[in-house]
């Protein structure tokens, strides 16, 4: 398990390399969720773009799935980025599939779940393709928690391609009682960059000063 984890993760860290998928900027800084500014982007959605790299990922979710939660219920995908990877582990599992909104919509049905819970007391994970504050997959948390449809869900984990792991962040999922796990992180996507000179100049310094600002929030 942890040879494959490892693996999987060289090769989707390369991809997002390779793929252009790690931006930076050093001077007018990407806005993330949350209104957090980084000199670093990462964009996930490329590692739908090829059906090695979809395997890649679907199979760790798998293999992650089954390694620590046994019985699971349900899967949730946040919209947008976490619906395809729900949707690949629903159907290799043979689970239910719920699409999941930050917040309710505010046109149709103004509902924040699409698809329902098979029965009261389900246990669910949640998938989402990037965690940066983590205040919509919380908000999501919270939801079925209270009962969708009439039906409370037991929230066993929710599980990201990419964490950019901020202490705030992780504080937050602790306080809720939320176990959050990942296939990559801010940290080793950096790590992969400087050992093989895939930084810019002076990415050093800007990521020192962004570390500090999020560790002090």
């Amino acid at each position: 398990m942890k040879q494959f984890f490892k693996e999987a993760k060289e090769e989707i860290i390369e991809t997002l390399y390779a793929k252009n998928a790690i931006k930076w900027n050093l001077t007018d800084k990407f806005q993330l969720k949350g209104g957090i500014l980084s000199p670093m982007f990462c964009n996930a959605g490329i590692l739908e773009n090829t059906i090695e790299t979809r395997g890649t990922v679907s199979s760790a979710l798998i293999f992650w799935l089954g390694y620590h939660f046994k019985d699971v219920d349900a899967v949730v995908g946040m919209a947008s980025g976490g619906i395809s990877w729900a949707t690949s582990l629903a159907n290799c599992k043979c689970l239910p599939l719920l699409r999941a909104h930050a917040i309710p919509k505010n046109h149709g049905l103004l509902n924040q779940f699409d698809g329902e819970l098979p029965f009261d007391g389900a246990k669910v994970i949640v998938i989402d393709d990037i965690i940066t504050s983590g205040k919509s997959v919380l908000n999501v948390v919270n939801a079925l928690r209270e009962g969708v449809e009439g039906k409370k869900a037991e929230v066993v984990a929710v599980f990201s391609i990419f964490d950019w792991n901020f202490a705030a962040t992780n504080h937050r999922f602790e306080n809720a009682g939320v176990k959050k796990f990942h296939i990559i992180s801010f940290d080793e996507v950096l790590q992969y960059g400087f050992e093989n000179s895939l930084l810019p100049e002076g990415a050093a310094e800007e990521i020192q000063e962004f570390r500090e600002e999020q560790n002090s929030l």
